[in-house]
């Protein structure tokens, strides 16, 4: 059989050609086995913990909490009486809040009382564990006593400004320390101030 005198010439072209796409094949693949993997994104933070206030005052958040107060008084032989006010408030968007509380009241000579009030709040974080929560509100309150057959009964509307100065003990709960001042608006009873405490936790 003849052979093509080219032949010798094609065969040795094609595999020169073969030759040197495996040469650059091989530096490209070995390039690409040996490059370092991407690092992987950072988690992301959690939200509601570790951040300031301790994440109190986010928006969304749910905040109980109770003030508690007794007094001891010999004035008309009033002797003692003991209130307790928990609240309920919610923060619309960050560090304004809107709530409700009432008010119990027990004491001597069969005194009774009950009171409801609506508020709103601004919080102002300063550490991770120091913050402040200015609330002011209106109230309505009731009272009554009895001295004998006698009963009588008081009512009375005040505007309220209270200024806690809270620390978050661990994340979602705190206690809090400050003065306040109730305005007298309507019924029997002068205005009043002092300082009050109060303790709470959020969800």
């Amino acid at each position: 059989m003849k052979r093509h005198f080219l032949s010798p010439v094609v065969t040795k072209a094609v595999a020169g050609f073969v030759v040197g796409c495996a040469l650059l094949v091989l530096p490209a693949r070995a390039d690409a086995q040996t490059a370092p993997a991407p690092a992987p994104a950072p988690a992301p933070a959690p939200s509601g913990g570790g951040g300031l206030g301790q994440g109190f005052g986010d928006a969304g958040q749910f905040v109980i909490s109770g003030e508690a107060a007794a007094f001891f008084s010999k004035t008309n032989k009033e002797g003692w009486t003991a209130a307790i006010s928990p609240a309920l408030d919610y923060f619309l968007v960050p560090s304004v809040s809107i709530g409700g509380s009432v008010t119990a009241l027990v004491g001597d000579h069969s005194h009774t009382g009950f009171g409801v009030g609506a508020r709103a709040g601004y919080n102002l974080n300063v550490t991770e564990n120091i913050g402040a929560w200015p609330i002011a509100g209106i109230n309505y309150a009731h009272e009554s006593s009895k001295s004998g057959t006698t009963t009588t009964s008081i009512s009375a509307t005040t505007a309220n400004f209270f200024v806690p100065v809270l620390y978050h003990i661990v994340p979602r709960v705190f206690v809090g320390l400050g003065p306040f001042y109730n305005l007298h608006i309507a019924g029997t009873g002068n205005h009043s101030y002092g300082v009050r405490s109060v303790v709470g936790g959020w969800f």
